[in-house]
């Protein structure tokens, strides 16, 4: 190898060198925050889209509103979701459904275990979604009252879940029977999701809602609803 080629090689070494040394003098590597749990102790908490971020909420036993703060969320899943209920919105947008205008569904994020203490993990400040067991997390969506009433049911107690049937009174209703087809129409759009679901609660209040196909299926309230036949 000549004595040229020899210098040129050392040379751009050295280039190679200061340029990585600038890198980390400009932007040195910084480590990862660690990944923390967040625990709270109730049947099921709550992830409400809030500003571009998302609320972390859940009710006492006596049915007090607590919330935890707002985060990011991470989450391939998740995002897939709400791209679906996007694009179901505006294509339905200004519609008739049920005699009734079309209602824009919106949606929260439903988290529980069999322990009744929820460990969320977070890393700086954003949950990682992903990491929970997704048989205990899902999507549900209904209109936004209806979200905040079903939240308040599953933390506070409520009379049945149940599938409504194919024969019953309730698809007719107004509101309730028009969320009940809308989230039976977001499922036959790309079967992300399953509709036709309702909770009833203790002072008899009916709660259409639809949730995420194949997750949360270690949840209660989901265990009892697709066992359960309302007529």
């Amino acid at each position: 190898m000549g004595r040229a080629v020899i210098i040129g090689i050392a040379v751009a070494i050295v280039i190679i060198a200061a340029v990585v040394a600038t890198l980390l003098l400009t932007h040195p590597l910084t480590p990862r925050p660690s990944i923390t749990y967040v625990s709270i102790n109730a049947p099921y908490v709550f992830l409400m889209p809030s500003n571009g971020l998302f609320e972390l909420f859940y009710y006492d036993s006596q049915g007090n509103l607590h919330v935890v703060s707002t985060y990011n969320v991470s989450s391939s899943t998740l995002y897939q979701a709400i791209n679906v209920i996007n694009s179901f919105n505006q294509q339905n947008m200004g519609t008739t459904i049920n005699g009734q205008q079309f209602i824009p569904l919106s949606y929260m994020v439903v988290i529980g275990n069999s322990t009744g203490v929820i460990q969320i993990p977070v890393q700086g400040n954003t949950i990682l979604l992903d990491k929970i067991n997704p048989g205990y997390w899902t999507v549900v969506v209904s209109d936004p009252s209806d979200l905040t009433k079903l939240a308040y049911a599953l933390d506070v107690g409520y009379k049945e879940a149940a599938t409504v049937s194919g024969t019953s009174d309730l698809w007719y209703q107004p509101g309730v029977g028009t969320i009940l087809q809308e989230t039976m129409n977001l499922q036959h759009m790309g079967g992300t999701f399953s509709g036709g679901e309702i909770i009833i609660m203790n002072n008899g209040t009916i709660i259409p809602y639809g949730l995420i196909d194949s997750y949360g299926y270690n949840l209660k309230f989901v265990i009892y609803g697709l066992g359960t036949s309302y007529s």
